[in-house]
């Protein structure tokens, strides 16, 4: 039997959640003219009681001449980036993008689509993009059993076996044992939608504990499951208008993709002895 997600309704979340990183992203035509000084005042107030921390994200983009004998030109970019008081969630705002992410996920209905509400909203009121050109939600988990190691034996039980079957013992070579590997499924949802999934054993950590989005409990660093979902919508040949109704619409089937893979992925015993069982802070 396979487990409820959590991350789908009104259950609390787990005690111990493997959920490192939630990220949205919604991708729009370059705003024209790109975001002025009074649409970003407008954002910080829009979103003031959720996250009112302002500061600026310095992103480096290079680009490649068509004349390879040019050196690739490398552009400094400056966004608004808002974000909570313990710097577990934030916002960063572009001339064609926004991206909300968070390291303390409590659930899609109870948490993470109201933000996703406020934000595209305050953006359609603001800003008025000219459409909508993707969505994308990625959820990242590392699962972390205490005593099992990074080859597939150790996570007999707590993972679905098919996920385990590329590296099972009657497809190792003679005096070989996997460790470290990895694989890549993608499935086709709905209408324009898809899901692309990285799993595997890993060693370490999938999300960098100093990263700008703070990691608010950080497990010591060792073997992992990596579950790493990566669900979108892209529009085809029509970019349909940007209304926040819509896009929330689009938002709960591609959330619904990642949910539905979660519950086949991992196990009762994996709820039952790690998930809901109460751990010490390791901070």
């Amino acid at each position: 039997m396979v487990i409820a997600d959590r991350r789908a309704g009104s259950t609390p979340p787990f005690l111990n959640p493997p959920l490192v990183l939630t990220v949205l992203e919604i991708r729009y035509p370059e705003i024209a003219g790109g975001l002025t000084d009074a649409a970003v005042a407008a954002m910080k107030e829009a979103v003031r009681d959720s996250l009112p921390v302002m500061a600026p994200q310095i992103e480096h983009q290079i680009g490649v001449p068509i004349n390879s004998a040019m050196p690739p030109q490398v552009e400094q970019r400056s966004s608004p980036r808002f974000c909570a008081r313990d710097q577990a969630t934030a916002l960063v705002v572009r001339s064609d993008a926004l991206v909300l992410e968070t390291t303390v996920y409590a659930g899609w209905v109870e948490h993470f689509r109201p933000l996703a509400k406020q934000v595209t909203e305050a953006l359609e009121r603001i800003c008025a993009p000219d459409g909508l050109l993707r969505i994308g939600l990625r959820y990242i988990d590392e699962i972390r059993v205490p005593d099992a190691g990074g080859g597939p034996d150790g996570w007999d039980g707590y993972i679905n076996p098919r996920l385990l079957a590329a590296a099972a013992a009657d497809l190792r070579p003679d005096g070989m044992n996997p460790t470290t590997w990895q694989g890549l499924i993608q499935y086709q949802t709905e209408a324009s939608c898809a899901l692309n999934v990285r799993y595997g054993p890993q060693e370490g950590y999938a999300v960098d504990p100093q990263g700008p989005t703070r990691r608010k409990s950080v497990a010591p660093a060792g073997p992992y499951f990596l579950l790493d979902s990566d669900a979108f919508w892209s529009g085809d040949d029509e970019i349909p208008e940007f209304a926040a109704d819509g896009i929330l619409e689009l938002c709960d089937q591609v959330h619904q993709a990642a949910s539905d893979f979660f519950k086949i992925a991992v196990t009762d015993r994996l709820r039952a002895e790690v998930f809901d069982q109460h751990t010490k802070d390791p901070t």
